[in-house]
């Protein structure tokens, strides 16, 4: 097999993810990450099925399971409690406090195996624990596998030290090597499993995190994907992003507000 073969192989699918699933590279350039995931997974079901990758391109074009978990295969990414705490700094102290909504709402989109929607949660009963306000979080994922793991709520001990020590305190219990959410914060969170590209869960959110998700979209699907983001939230509500897609979501159009140098979010027009 030709290194040509494979960069064709790949092109072929890569049209394919982007015409059902969303994923694609149509008006933007895919990190060498992602082309080299997506290569080693076509080798591997060539290997698998026994055929050349020709072969494996067709049969992904018929079989719709398949080509879904190959989609599943290229969304995965790595996720951990109060990534990036500076962008988690300034929602605490910048935005959180002009809030008016007694009854807060907030969705993690593409929450993977739970961190962000749990940090999401203890940001938010910290906040209303103080001022006698509600909230409910929903996490929501196409994967159900990761689903699984955040609503078993128990990761190893490792992967909180960024967390501030009060949060873990109040909200995490220990057993040997893994800490457990508290039951506390469980009852304001629920997992769903959903396609960003199916839209989000009915009603609006204050607040929306969709962290390092729009990177696998091409400008089409991902001008798609932000319109969806847009319509869910509340009146006055943000969209926090990953720092490294706040360029690409601003030259999609959209104007950012600054909360803190460095730190944008954005709100619907």
């Amino acid at each position: 097999m030709s290194s040509v073969e494979l960069e064709r192989a790949c092109a072929q699918v890569l049209a394919l993810l982007e015409q059902r699933h969303g994923v694609g590279l149509r008006g933007t350039h895919m990190p060498a990450w992602f082309t080299a995931r997506l290569g080693r997974a076509l080798e591997a079901l060539q290997l698998e099925d026994g055929i050349d990758l020709a072969g494996v391109v067709r049969r992904l074009h018929e079989d719709a399971p398949r080509l879904s978990e190959l989609a599943d295969v290229l969304r995965v990414g790595e996720t951990c409690f109060y990534r990036d705490p500076e962008q988690w700094a300034a929602l605490r102290t910048r935005w959180l406090p002009g809030v008016a909504a007694q009854s807060l709402r907030a969705v993690s989109v593409g929450c993977s195996t739970g961190e962000e929607a749990w940090t999401l949660a203890m940001l938010l009963d910290d906040a209303c624990a103080k001022t006698g306000r509600t909230y409910r979080v929903v996490g929501m994922d196409r994967s159900a596998p990761a689903l699984e793991s955040a609503e078993e709520a128990a990761y190893p001990s490792s992967v909180v030290r960024a967390l501030p020590a009060e949060w873990v305190q109040r909200y995490l219990s220990a057993s040997g090597d893994t800490v457990h959410v508290s039951r506390a914060l469980r009852s304001n969170v629920r997992f769903l499993r959903r396609d960003l590209m199916t839209g989000l869960p009915p009603g609006e959110f204050e607040l929306v995190i969709c962290k390092n998700l729009l990177i696998y979209f091409g400008d089409e699907a991902g001008t798609r994907a932000l319109e969806l983001l847009f319509r869910a939230l509340s009146p006055g509500g943000v969209l926090v992003v990953a720092r490294s897609e706040v360029t690409r979501v601003r030259r999609l159009g959209y104007a950012a507000r600054q909360l803190a140098p460095g730190i944008s979010v954005f709100s619907r027009g």
